[in-house]
């Protein structure tokens, strides 16, 4: 049972392994964005920015009319000049004073009262121009306003002035009335003194009035007066200009340090996204455990790494001749020796080697582990069964036009179609012959599986090289014939799907599946690097591109075979099932 320490150490493995096999996904996306960020900025033209600095002033009406209370809230107010600074209004007038319409940018100064405008331009002498004029435009634009504001305010001032003196004239009217009745009527009139106690009581009142009206008089003609000083003194509409904008030195864009590496940081994050994105896409195998997972309850025997010495994929190579101690080489004599221990337990001199698709290898592996087999002594003859688009006796190096349906159709006897390969005193070579009309229905013939099991008298080990299983039945017919099926999957291009199928149709009709092989994986995830730890292996230095190219490195002649290998030592040599 895993622990949660032993999950977490797997998943971060397999993110790494994402990021180490994807990492050109992640350095492409990242050169494209800091190369476009690059390109962009030499192609842009240089910018300039020049600010100024405007302190904004109350309003004379709004103190005149509520002097008392405050007009408004002070971040209320700064935005809306910042609005009106942005306005159409300002903007047309801006255009009619600079000759052409223009943008800056308004914003607050850190203070509630100060407000920046930030010009742009080409050279900095003609972005701190923009800056001024717009400033000053917006100063004139402001005046105008402030102007019309003062006049309606002081047509409301003079208004309550007139009002009061009126009402200062009225006040005194009734009092005169009366005195003037108290003047007609003798004193001794009994009316007089209950006339005289009103004018009194009237007197009393109308001094109150009067000195009230009196007050909002005064109070309203020194505002009237304030608003005349104000309108003669108005010249700058409410707006100081603390800093004038100076032409700047030194341009504010582009900018390709920064600009290059925040194209680096976005690329990193973009690119890992996309090689997750593209990983979790990929149905294609990659490693031992995503071909296990595929076919399940089929163990892997061998992985074959790419060969570095195999650089033209249409001609036949054999590691185990063109570079002995390669990594490859090994991983050949590896799958030999897992097939020796398996022959232990039951019969295993009868073999045939298949796969899902075409051109995954299966000639070669066939090829190499046939050598493999020839080098430790054993008396070893490869079949040719893929009657359709047979490729053995080139990598045999024999002749093509005999075989295995020369014998069938009993043009040759089995001797005679039998030919010894040059390339190993112990190989013998059974190709394919003529290209019969029906290969499916001559390998079902029982005749077919006569002479393919007549073979193993003779020699310890027959491999027959098989068509895939997916287009065609063939290696499904000859499942009944041997003794063990070795499935073959090419890393980076047999899909999961495909090699689950293949395996599936196998099992279907009961083929003594003895494991699968992954052929070309990259060296990093084979057992290369502890062959090569050790001294067994001599494995050659690529190029990083020559790991994700599957033929890459010097080219190696294959027909030249003249220095053969010695045979291992006798002991290494795994004993066999022989039905010789």
């Amino acid at each position: 049972m895993y622990s949660v320490q032993d999950t977490t150490e797997v998943s971060i493995g397999e993110y790494l392994e994402v990021l180490r096999r994807r990492w050109l996904w992640i350095a492409g996306t990242v050169v494209v964005l800091v190369g476009l960020s690059l390109l962009t900025d030499l192609r842009a033209a240089p910018q300039y920015q020049a600010s100024t600095q405007m302190l904004l002033q109350a309003k004379t009406s709004e103190n005149i009319l509520v002097p008392t209370q405050q007009v408004s809230d002070p971040q209320r107010a700064l935005q809306n000049e910042l609005r009106i600074i942005n306005s159409r209004t300002v903007k047309v007038a801006v255009a009619k004073a600079y000759g052409s319409p223009i943008g800056v940018r308004a914003i607050a100064g850190g203070e509630d009262d100060v407000i920046v405008l930030q010009a742009t331009a080409t050279t900095g002498r003609e972005a701190a121009r923009r800056a001024n004029v717009y400033a000053s435009t917006y100063q004139d634009v402001r005046l105008d306003a402030i102007l019309a504001d003062l006049s309606s305010t002081k047509t409301i001032v003079q208004q309550q002035v007139d009002d009061f003196q009126a009402q200062i004239n009225k006040i005194d009217e009734p009092l005169v009335a009366l005195d003037d009745e108290l003047a007609k009527l003798p004193t001794t009139d009994p009316a007089y003194d209950a006339k005289l106690e009103a004018r009194n009581r009237l007197k009393s009142q109308t001094d109150a009035e009067r000195a009230e009206a009196q007050a909002g008089l005064t109070d309203y003609t020194q505002r009237l007066q304030i608003l005349q000083i104000s309108e003669r003194l108005a010249t700058t509409g409410g707006v100081q200009v603390l800093n004038p904008a100076v032409a700047p030195s030194t341009p504010v864009s582009p900018t390709p340090v920064r600009d290059a590496v925040q194209s680096l940081v976005i690329g990193l994050f973009l690119g890992v996204g996309l090689a997750f994105v593209r990983d979790q896409f990929d149905d294609s195998l990659r490693t031992k455990a995503d071909l296990e997972r595929a076919v399940k309850d089929l163990p892997t025997i061998g992985m074959v790494p790419l060969d570095p010495t195999w650089r033209d994929a249409r001609r036949p190579h054999l590691a185990t001749i063109a570079a002995p101690m390669s990594a490859a080489a090994e991983s050949y004599r590896g799958l030999r020796t897992a097939i020796q221990y398996a022959a232990l337990e039951r019969p295993m001199n009868l073999i045939q080697i298949t796969s899902s698709g075409a051109g995954e290898g299966k000639t070669t592996l066939l090829s190499n582990l046939a050598l493999a087999f020839a080098q430790a002594g054993k008396r070893v003859c490869v079949v040719g069964c893929d009657l359709r688009k047979p490729r053995l006796h080139q990598f045999m190096q024999v002749d093509g036009s005999i075989g295995f349906t020369s014998v069938v159709l009993g043009d040759l006897t089995l001797a005679e179609a039998v030919q010894q390969s040059p390339i190993h005193p112990n190989i013998s070579v059974l190709a394919s012959g003529p290209r019969p009309p029906n290969p499916s229905e001559l390998l079902s013939l029982d005749r077919s599986a006569s002479i393919i099991r007549s073979l193993t008298e003779e020699y310890s080990v027959v491999f027959l090289d098989c068509p895939p299983v997916l287009p065609v039945t063939d290696a499904l017919v000859l499942s009944r014939v041997v003794d063990a099926t070795i499935f073959l999957a090419s890393a980076n291009r047999t899909s999961r799907r495909t090699a689950r199928r293949g395996v599936e149709m196998l099992r279907q009709v009961s083929s003594p599946l003895l494991g699968t092989v992954l052929n070309g994986v990259a060296a990093e995830d084979t057992y290369g690097s502890l062959y090569e730890y050790y001294g067994y292996v001599r494995r050659s230095r690529m190029p990083i591109i020559g790991r994700f190219l599957h033929r890459q490195a010097a080219d190696v002649p294959v027909a030249d075979f003249d220095h053969l290998p010695e045979d291992p030592p006798a002991a290494e040599r795994e004993p066999i099932q022989d039905r010789r």
